[in-house]
């Protein structure tokens, strides 16, 4: 963890006593948990699957040089949350979410900070999904991530994970609409309730990329899957390609959108499951 991110949990675990003046034993008892407290093996594990809600999935560029793109200068945020290793700890979790800028000189000044839910708990390996209540700038990078906060039964003391890989994306509302991604087969997208492999290692399947409703006008899309190294790029207002996976694995897609002025849209993440 690093020296920022523990300096900011010191400051938000300050506890307020309720029962007056206390021995000094009690109160060391309900002191924030200093920086040691989190790399302890009781700790929750580092969120995952955290980035940015686009189509039916969730984008996260972990490259600051090509960073994403979203419509919404309030854009919904996800992580899934993990509790402690010793599953006979009752979790009470929450997820935290900071979202920094990117200054003229290359700083980062934060600008939003959220834990989810404000009030109340969830339990263990639980998508949370909050929308950004700070409304975000136009042409200035930003960087998201998340950590996983475990309060202990008293709900007064916490612990906190290590806070997952940054995600970094800008805001252009006038930009492209994020595409619509049409399966032609033979895989299909996972939902929430089915993620069926299908295909296999080898077997291509094909993907059509269209504007999304009322768009327009778009010239072409870059996408990636997540075995790709690099973006490649397809002309059309409507394109088709062809992917052949390279292994059995969980696969995800993102797809953005290109206007005539050369500016790329919100990605819309897709994912499938091969065979």
């Amino acid at each position: 963890m690093d020296r920022e991110y523990r300096r900011t949990v010191l400051f938000k675990g300050r506890v307020k006593s309720r029962l007056g003046a206390l021995a000094a034993a009690s109160m060391m008892a309900l002191m924030p948990l200093n920086a040691a407290h989190a790399d302890e093996a009781d700790a929750p594990a580092m969120p995952t699957e955290q980035g940015i809600v686009g189509g039916n999935g969730v984008g996260c560029v972990t490259d600051d040089s090509v960073p994403g793109t979203v419509s919404s200068p309030r854009p919904q945020l996800t992580a899934r949350v993990h509790g402690r290793t010793d599953v006979s700890q009752s979790p009470n979790l929450r997820a935290d979410f900071t979202v920094d800028g990117r200054n003229s000189d290359g700083s980062w000044t934060q600008v939003a900070d959220m834990q989810v839910p404000s009030t109340g708990f969830v339990g263990d390996d639980t998508v949370v999904t909050t929308t950004l209540m700070t409304s975000l700038a136009a042409d200035t990078v930003y960087r998201m991530r998340a950590a996983t906060w475990a309060y202990g039964d008293e709900q007064t003391q916490y612990t906190v994970s290590t806070p997952t890989a940054f995600c970094y994306f800008t805001v252009d509302p006038t930009g492209p609409l994020a595409p619509k991604v049409i399966y032609g087969g033979p895989y299909s997208e996972c939902t929430s309730t089915d993620c069926t492999a299908q295909g296999g290692a080898g077997v291509p399947g094909t993907f059509t990329f269209a504007p999304a409703e009322g768009d327009s006008p778009v010239v072409g899309y870059r996408y990636k899957f997540r075995t790709d190294d690099a973006w490649t790029y397809v002309s059309g207002s409507t394109a088709t390609i062809t992917f052949t996976p390279p292994f059995r694995t969980f696969e995800e897609l993102r797809v953005a959108a290109q206007d005539v002025l050369g500016r790329y849209g919100a990605d819309t993440a897709t994912s499938f499951m091969v065979a």
